[in-house]
Order: structure tokens, then sequence, then C-alpha cells
């Protein structure tokens, strides 16, 4: 009962403070009138429950859980979004720092709804201006700096030529 009353006064208070702040014009009027919606609905939600109660039939039930199970299906989304957006800034970073053209992925997982990334993988096409001899003293530092980005996460840099790991 106390979660009611606290719930309609707060509905009750916010439609004051708005009524109080819009102005007197069309728009400030059709508020006025959502916000009166607004606290009747408040009032009237635990009438299904009340019915309910007297009746002994399942009314059907407007009110929502307190708990709600997060949308898999978005969260994967999202994630994989993320994951996108974080080897476009690898790769980026690595193109402007070290003049390199690479191909990055990588591999998250979700823990307890949180995003945590597992792998990184980076693949360096092109080195650009590094000579051969310089390929594992550039590989170490593609190495190290992508292990700065990422410092839980287990990196690995290969160098890709023709289609073939070497």
């Amino acid at each position: 009962m106390q979660n009611y009353i606290l719930s309609v006064s707060g509905a009750v208070l916010i439609a004051a403070i708005a009524t109080i702040l819009l102005p007197e014009s069309k728009i400030g009027k059709f508020i006025n009138g959502i916000m009166k919606v607004f606290c009747l609905l408040i009032i009237f939600l635990p009438l299904p429950g009340l019915a309910k109660t007297i009746f002994g039939k399942e009314a059907p039930s407007f009110a929502v859980s307190g708990e709600m199970e997060p949308d898999d299906a978005f969260l994967d989304y999202m994630f994989s979004a993320r994951a996108r957006e974080q080897e476009e800034s690898v790769e980026a970073v690595l193109e402007e720092q070290f003049g390199l053209v690479v191909k990055t992925q990588i591999v998250w997982e979700c823990v307890e709804y949180a995003y945590t990334v597992k792998q990184v993988s980076v693949k360096i096409e092109n080195f650009g201006i590094y000579g051969e001899e310089e390929h594992i003293f550039v590989i170490e530092q593609v190495k190290s700096r992508v292990m700065e980005m990422f410092s839980e996460a287990e990196v690995q840099v290969i160098e890709w030529s023709d289609g073939e790991d070497t």
C-alpha cells in the first residue's frame, strides 16, 4: 500500500511541476492533458489485481514485474556493433601511427550482460615503408600498442601475405 501511495504522490507531483513550468499555449495544454491521463493510469493500475482478489478470476495484468529479462538479440547486435567500431578504431590507429595496412578481428563475449573482449587478432597486410628486416620489430611494436588498448585480452599479431600466414 505504501508503494501505491508513493507512486500516486509522485505522479501527481510530476504533473503539478509540469503544469507550473509549461506555458499556457496549445502544447502546454496538450502536455497537461497527457499528465492527467498519466495520473489516472497510475491511480487505476491496481484495479486488475483487486478484481482478481474479489472475484477469484484471473484478471489481465497491466503491472510490470520488478525484473525484466534482457533482450539477448539486442545485446548481441549492440556488442557486435561495438566490436566492429573497435576494429575500425584499431585499424585507424595502426595506420596512422605505423603506416600499416591491417585487418583486425575482435572476439568478444557477454559476461553477466557486460561486453568483454577475449581476443584481438591483427593481420598485417602491408608493411608500407618498412623493409624485410624490420618486420619482426614492427610486429612487436604493433602487439604492444594493441595490448595497451586491450589490456585484458589476448593479442595476436601476424604477417599476412598472399593469403597465407608466415
